[in-house]
């Protein structure tokens, strides 16, 4: 060892300090970015520039569309999954197809309000599983209340004839006091009392002869079929059958029964106005109207709206013309809180009808005045002046 040259031992560091260079070298190549190409046509250049970007951009929007289109039908399918288990379930008896439509139908009944569209979705179920499925019949019961259900959005929608229709077709299989009721008071809206007498009448006889159930639902049938004959007659102007049919309904409504407690009484205000007996009349509009008030809900509002322009129009008989107008003004604020479209345009019009009789006579008052003060200062410059002796 010691007869070797010195310098041996000092090479071999240097070496491998070369070689740890050159591969930091190497290393660093490998990162850089590559060189640009040099090419002699710069237009194909910058159409393959232009390429590699776009099926980057067509690669990026491909998976992006893929994921919504996931996310959506994974949120679709959640959807009616929860409706189906959470909110109304389906008859089993029914096609997938089938329990989709009622699926929309839940959304455009409850959800979303769209009563036409719900019926179409209906219509749509009832004919599909009359077609798929051999072992249902317009006779069974799952048809049936399809029938119910389509015949109420239909009422709903404002399609009074279609809904007479589908009343109809049900009454035919099985009548029913529920049915009656229903088809009376549609025939009343279209005004076919005759149609309406019969159906409501018969509706009756069903409950004198005490064929109608005990439960809560029963009950309430019952009390709104007497008020829906009640109001037949009152249309009829026979208010002495109407009268003690709404007196036997608010006798037999139990005390939480607020709005419809509201609805007979607002039905004896009108049906003693019109027997003539005003005060009558008056007092069973504040009856209705203190009821109306207790609750807030859809029922309560719209009877509020209508006594309210009952009230107006007492008020307005007796020539109290300022209280008769803030209660229309009362009737347009209920009717609007409660979409009732309909009434909100019948206050309204009441609203401004007596705003144009109070200006009418306001002006005429003017004008009689102001004749009345030009004949005085006429005969006033007429009358000779007297001069002084």
């Amino acid at each position: 060892m010691n007869s070797l040259p010195r310098f041996c031992f000092r090479r071999t560091p240097i070496r491998f300090q070369r070689q740890q260079l050159q591969k930091r070298w190497l290393q660093q190549e490998q990162q850089l970015p590559p060189k640009p190409s040099m090419s002699s046509n710069p237009t194909v250049a910058a159409f393959q520039v232009v390429g590699k970007q776009l099926k980057v951009t067509l690669k990026y929007t491909g998976i992006t569309a893929v994921s919504i289109f996931l996310a959506t039908a994974i949120a679709w399918q959640s959807y009616h999954l929860y409706i189906e288990h959470y909110l109304e379930s389906t008859p089993e008896e029914l096609s997938y197809r089938a329990r989709n439509l009622l699926h929309g139908a839940h959304v455009r009944e409850h959800i979303s309000p769209d009563y036409a569209l719900a019926a179409n979705y209906i219509r749509q179920v009832i004919n599909t599983t009359l077609q798929e499925n051999q072992q249902l019949s317009e006779s069974s019961d799952i048809i049936k209340k399809l029938r119910l259900r389509l015949a109420d959005n239909e009422n709903r929608a404002g399609h009074v004839l279609e809904a007479i229709s589908e009343y109809t077709r049900i009454w035919k299989l099985e009548p029913t006091l529920f049915v009656a009721k229903k088809l009376g008071d549609l025939y009343m809206r279209i005004g076919d009392q005759e149609q309406a007498e019969q159906f409501l009448t018969w509706a009756f006889q069903q409950l004198q002869e005490g064929k109608g159930g005990n439960n809560k639902d029963d009950d309430e049938l019952r009390i709104k079929t007497l008020c829906s004959l009640a109001s037949l007659y009152a249309t009829q102007r026979q208010f002495q059958l109407a009268l003690p049919l709404l007196l036997q309904a608010l006798k037999a409504m139990p005390q939480d029964w607020i709005c419809l407690k509201g609805i007979v009484q607002n039905q004896l205000c009108e049906v003693m106005y019109g027997m003539g007996k005003m005060d009558e009349a008056l007092g069973w509009a504040q009856a209705s109207l203190e009821s109306s008030s207790q609750k807030d809900d859809q029922d309560c509002r719209e009877c509020g709206g209508v006594v309210f322009n009952n009230l107006g129009r007492l008020l307005e008989l007796k020539g109290d013309f300022d209280k008769a107008l803030t209660h229309y003004k009362q009737a347009v604020l209920y009717a609007t809180e409660s979409h009732d479209l309909i009434g909100q345009e019948q206050y309204e019009m009441n609203v401004q009808r007596l705003n144009e009789q109070v200006s009418q006579e306001k002006n005429e008052g003017a004008t009689v005045l102001s004749a009345v003060t030009s004949a005085i200062e006429q005969q006033q410059q007429q009358r000779p002046v007297k001069k002084d002796p």
